[in-house]
């Protein structure tokens, strides 16, 4: 949602909800524990299942012991471009996407678009850019009505494979002001099946709207440049959408999706969070596991 990273801004704190509105469905074991990897090519568009492997970008001592630490349900996915791998953390983990339902909505207004032979309507690409460069939530509603609302993204959501995903039909957060596409729900696994769509040839968005999309992506607004890219090092292209959302009294949901490419490395991040008592605590973990995948992900020797 638009807040400022560090302060609330051009919104009201949430009001209590009730607990059901907070359930972070199916998480498994401890917190930082239950990992899955799927190696087909096509991965990011298949449920998950297994158990850990060697190599998993997840299974350092040092990130396994920080997220035992921590306060917040994590659960993330991973697709590495170069091995065709997908990594995933806490796999059955269903929670809120936040503002990253913004990629969602942005994919199924390109999609309508290509498949009517058209260009982008200039009143869509006018909501568009403040929507993911500077997280405006009044161009998203906008936007979404635009494109016929939440069963047109469950529909765009069906084509990219995101299968445990279901956007959420309230007009509004009960009790609040804020949006209710907020309180969509997704899992780390569909959020790198929606990144993996804009950053690699696919039949589910023409190279055009990928290249737009992408373009949005890497000039987010400066306060939001945190997240999946911390560690990144300079030079390389990051293309980031961030969610922060206050769900109850001291819980927030604080979520991270981006493409990451250069310094030999290649893949697609996504790290949702829940339950962190501030926004900065959810945006501390979803940094620290970002960093160590970060280090993880180095060429190969030779290469």
């Amino acid at each position: 949602m638009t807040v400022a990273r560090r302060r609330m801004t051009g919104c009201h704190r949430l009001a209590l909800l009730s607990a059901a509105a907070f359930l972070v469905l199916g998480c498994t074991g401890p917190r930082g524990t239950g990992q899955a990897v799927v190696t087909s090519p096509a991965s990011a568009h298949q449920p998950a299942a297994g158990s850990p492997a060697a190599g998993s970008p997840f299974a350092s001592r040092r990130l396994r012991s920080y997220l035992a630490g921590r306060s917040d349900v994590v659960t993330a996915a991973l697709y590495d471009a170069r091995t065709g791998h997908t990594w995933v953390l806490n796999p059955r983990s269903v929670q809120y996407t936040a503002s990253i339902v913004k990629v969602e909505i942005m994919g199924t207004a390109l999609q309508q678009a290509a498949a009517a032979g058209e260009a982008l309507p200039e009143s869509e690409a006018a909501l568009m850019r403040p929507m993911i460069e500077n997280s405006d939530n009044d161009a998203a509603t906008a936007l979404l009505n635009d494109v016929g609302g939440p069963s047109a993204v469950a529909r765009f959501d069906q084509s990219a494979g995101m299968d445990r995903t279901t956007p959420s039909t309230l007009a509004l957060i009960p009790g609040t002001s804020l949006p209710g596409w907020g309180l969509t729900t997704t899992t780390a696994l569909d959020e790198v099946a929606l990144v993996s769509d804009f950053a690699y040839p696919n039949p589910v968005l023409s190279d055009a709207s990928r290249s737009y999309g992408l373009s949005l992506m890497e000039h987010i607004q400066a306060d939001q440049s945190w997240g999946v890219s911390a560690g990144v090092g300079p030079g390389a292209t990051i293309a980031l959408k961030n969610g922060w959302l206050p769900v109850q009294a001291a819980k927030w949901q604080v979520d991270s999706i981006g493409w990451i490419s250069g310094h030999g490395r290649n893949y697609v991040l996504a790290v949702l969070t829940a339950g962190s008592p501030t926004q900065e605590y959810g945006i501390s973990t979803i940094e620290t596991l970002a960093r160590d995948v970060y280090r993880s992900q180095h060429a190969p020797a030779g290469r």
